[in-house]
Parts: structure tokens; C-alpha cells; sequence
């Protein structure tokens, strides 16, 4: 019988672990630290430029949002063809590494696929792009959030009741054809509309859609400005920095041009942070519209969703 029990309660042991396994997997968390180089910044920067594109990556844009920090912006056949197969899939065709001085140490970290792909309701769970990711840079640790969310709650995720979904967009302006959309967002962003500027363009293949990466370095409006919404409020909140969040994007679908609302893209990528940060950043998200629809031209008919 004591032989029995002893059987059982092993039986029941590895049950438990092969749950909380399953548990850990299944949560997914926003970003991935890669690893930390005691190497200057633009050294480090164009050490993850040469493995990004070793790797087969297609590098888009990169910029510096603020001092310390840097962004490099990649798609490649899978970013695309996910994008391809979504309804508002431009906003995963390009992933972000964000490279950031903390303390004399430059941490490399980027955008999980994972969790990107759930969040952004891709028919694709980028598992290919994770590996190539990993394989490039290297995954040392994945953070963000102290749970993580799984799939499921990234699809339809919203930091509380009353706040947007990944689909409940800003609805920036509306033209004439999507050729037109997407030649006046161009324009707007080459002359520094409202402090923007270009940081990467791409077209989705077979589709009339293409994702702008938006710079707000240079906006003068801080609410609505790169370094003091990241470096000056919601990075305070991290060890290790979240500059991947960057930069903003704009889609031209059709001959709409739309954004995900800050109320959601910001708590979809920090979904721990209190009310009390966001309430530092509450006139955000009202500035941020204004600013992307003078980049999209306003307007300039109705929508038809």
C-alpha cells in the first residue's frame, strides 16, 4: 500500500510540474532581452545591424528616438507573409530591436513574435521569426510583465473595462484612392509635419496597405513626444528598458490611414504599469491623435469600415 501511495504521489508530482510548464509557456510576455554589451552605443548598433542582416533580415529604418537609445526596424518573408494573411496585418510586417544605454551597459531587446502575433491578431504565431530572432541576437530573458498573458487574452486584450481593443483605431483620415493616402502621409512625414519624421515605410505584399514608422523625436508637444512619454515616464518604471515599443506606427489600409490608440498599444506592450503612470501620461493619447492625423492630412472624407 505505502508503495502505492508513493507511486501516486509521484504520478501526481509530475502532473503538477507538466502543468506549471505548460502554465509558463503558454504566458507570453512583450519583449525579449537578447544580451547586454559593455560596448558604446552606436558600436553596439552596428554590431546588431550586421547579425540582423546575416541573419536574412531586411532592415527598413532605424533612428535614435532620444539621447541613449536606438531603434532598428526589420521585416523579412515571414513578417510579411503573416501581415499579408491579417486584416490589419501592416502593423506586424515590421518588428522593432531597441538598443538602449543603462547604466554603461547597452541592453539589446526586442519585440517578443509571440506575443506581437497575438496581440496584433496574426493568423501566424511567428515562431520562425522568434527562432530567427534568437538565433541573431540571442534570447537571455524575456520581460515586460510579471505574469505574462496568454494568446487568448492578447486577442482581445484591453487594460480595463471602457478602454480600446487592438481594433478600436484612431481614424486619421480617409482619401481619395490608396494612392493618394499613402503619398500625402509621405509627404507629410519628409517635411516634419508636427516634429515627425520617416523612420521606416513598407507595403504589404498583394495588398493596398503600408505601415509608416513614425519619429516623435522631434515633436515638440511633449505629451506627445518619444522621450518624455519612454524615457522620461514609462521606462522609469524598468530595469530593463522597453525602447522596442518604438516607434509609432501609422496604416494606410485602402484609402484610410489608421493607428492603434495609444490606450491600447501602450497598455498592450506595458500591461503592468499603474494607473498612477498612465495618469502622467492621460492627456496623451488625445495629443498623439491630433499629431498623426496632420501626418495622414486630416479628414478629407468618411469612413467606410
Amino acid at each position: 500500500m505505502t508503495r502505492i501511495i508513493r507511486s501516486c504521489a509521484r504520478f501526481l508530482a509530475l502532473l503538477c510540474a507538466a502543468a506549471a510548464v505548460n502554465a509558463q509557456a503558454q504566458a507570453l510576455q512583450p519583449y525579449v532581452l537578447a544580451y547586454s554589451a559593455n560596448a558604446p552605443l552606436q558600436e553596439s548598433v552596428q554590431a546588431v545591424k550586421d547579425k540582423l542582416a546575416g541573419a536574412g533580415f531586411d532592415i527598413v529604418g532605424d533612428y535614435a528616438p532620444y539621447a541613449g537609445a536606438h531603434v532598428v526596424a526589420v521585416t523579412s518573408a515571414a513578417l510579411k507573409s503573416a501581415a499579408a494573411a491579417a486584416d490589419y496585418g501592416g502593423f506586424g510586417a515590421v518588428t522593432h530591436i531597441g538598443l538602449t544605454d543603462a547604466g554603461g551597459q547597452v541592453q539589446v531587446s526586442y519585440l517578443n513574435p509571440h506575443y506581437l502575433a497575438a496581440a496584433y491578431r496574426l493568423s501566424a504565431d511567428l515562431s520562425a521569426v522568434a527562432d530567427q530572432l534568437a538565433t541573431a541576437l540571442g534570447a537571455q530573458q524575456a520581460f515586460g510583465t510579471e505574469k505574462g498573458r496568454s494568446a487568448d487574452e492578447l486577442g482581445k486584450y484591453n487594460y480595463m473595462l471602457g478602454m480600446e481593443h487592438f481594433d478600436d483605431f484612431y481614424k486619421l483620415g480617409s482619401h481619395k484612392s490608396y494612392e493618394d493616402a499613402v503619398n500625402t502621409v509621405s509627404a507629410n512625414l519628409s517635411q516634419g509635419v508636427g516634429g515627425t519624421a520617416l523612420v521606416y515605410r513598407l507595403e504589404v505584399p498583394g495588398k493596398q496597405q503600408t505601415v509608416f514608422g513614425v519619429s516623435r523625436a522631434g515633436v515638440g508637444d511633449q505629451r506627445a513626444n518619444d522621450k518624455h512619454i519612454m524615457a522620461d515616464t514609462v521606462d522609469k518604471n524598468f530595469d530593463i528598458k522597453t525602447t522596442a515599443y518604438l516607434p509609432y506606427q501609422i496604416l494606410v489600409d485602402g484609402k484610410d490611414v489608421v493607428a492603434m490608440h495609444m490606450r491600447f498599444r501602450m497598455a498592450v506592450w506595458h500591461p503592468d504599469l499603474t494607473m498612477g503612470t498612465f495618469g502622467k501620461l492621460m492627456s496623451s493619447p488625445g495629443a498623439i491623435q491630433e499629431l498623426l492625423e496632420k501626418v495622414a492630412g486630416g479628414k478629407k472624407a468618411s469612413f467606410e469600415f
